[in-house]
């Protein structure tokens, strides 16, 4: 039991992280006039709208070669395919330390797979329908898709361009 509190814990803490890191990036954006400032701000919807119940859990692990611990993160079956877009979001805790201050726990690397254990947690309700993976969402049952509410929002999908 307080193996599981532990570990919500890490996964509400990771939700704040992420708000606050992006809120920080879209202020930043904003003075710059970046071209690029309306990436950050969907980001930063797609994250409050996933809420914490939409944040996947990590099983510890060491690397092999370097000895050094490593996160996998679990699968979520039913959520969308969103690992590029939220590793630009972790990465910017690696990448700019002027947004973290340099106290608490150091980041460690998390590593998103297909391989990887599927998490247990239950898909969140109310949430756009792009945010659910279609696959999973054709899947259910009809009584499970009227379960799960999914909203009518018309909300936009990005197709980030990947860097590399």
């Amino acid at each position: 039991m307080r193996t599981l509190i532990v570990q919500i814990a890490h996964i509400s803490q990771r939700f704040q992280r992420r708000i606050t890191t992006l809120e920080r990036i879209v202020d930043i954006k904003v003075e710059e006039q970046a071209s690029d400032e309306a990436v950050w701000r969907w980001l930063h919807t797609v994250v409050e709208k996933l809420g914490e119940d939409g944040m996947s859990s990590d099983e510890s692990d060491t690397d092999t070669r370097t000895g050094l611990p490593i996160y996998r993160v679990k699968n979520m079956k039913w959520r969308r395919k969103m690992a590029y877009e939220l590793g630009m979001v972790d990465k910017l805790r690696l990448q700019d330390r002027d947004i973290y201050c340099q106290k608490g726990a150091k980041p460690t690397a998390r590593f998103r797979d297909d391989r990887n254990n599927e998490s247990q947690r239950v898909a969140p309700r109310g949430l756009p329908k792009r945010m659910y993976s279609s696959s999973w969402l054709t899947g259910l049952t009809p009584q499970a898709r009227r379960k799960l509410m999914v909203s009518d929002e018309d909300f936009a999908w990005l197709n980030l361009l990947r860097k590399g």
